[in-house]
């Protein structure tokens, strides 16, 4: 049974977003497996703040709404995982 919102909350607008994040999530993931070995650390730390990109936009717009179910509160919580760079753990809670 999927709760209805709440007036004044932005819990449509999360539960779409966390889908977005899981995408994202999931293509981070498989990018990541198929970096190359960089000599310089520099160009690795680039490398990887490029493919976390994404879902970094994604879980600042989330952090932002204001969530009055518990759907939108999980979003939230997934949201804040992924900016603690726990994305990975972010994306297999969503499996």
């Amino acid at each position: 049974m999927q709760a209805c919102p709440l007036p004044g909350g932005d819990d449509t607008v999360l539960i779409l977003l966390c889908g977005e994040l899981h995408e994202a999530a999931r293509l981070a993931e498989r990018r990541l497996d198929a970096m190359p070995d960089y000599a310089d650390t520099a160009q690795e730390a680039a490398a990887i703040e490029e493919i976390l990109q994404p879902g970094e936009a994604i879980a600042d717009r989330m952090l932002c709404l204001r969530a009055v179910t518990s759907e939108g509160v999980e979003a939230r919580l997934r949201a804040g995982l992924w900016k603690r760079g726990e994305y990975i753990g972010a994306y297999r809670a969503g499996r």
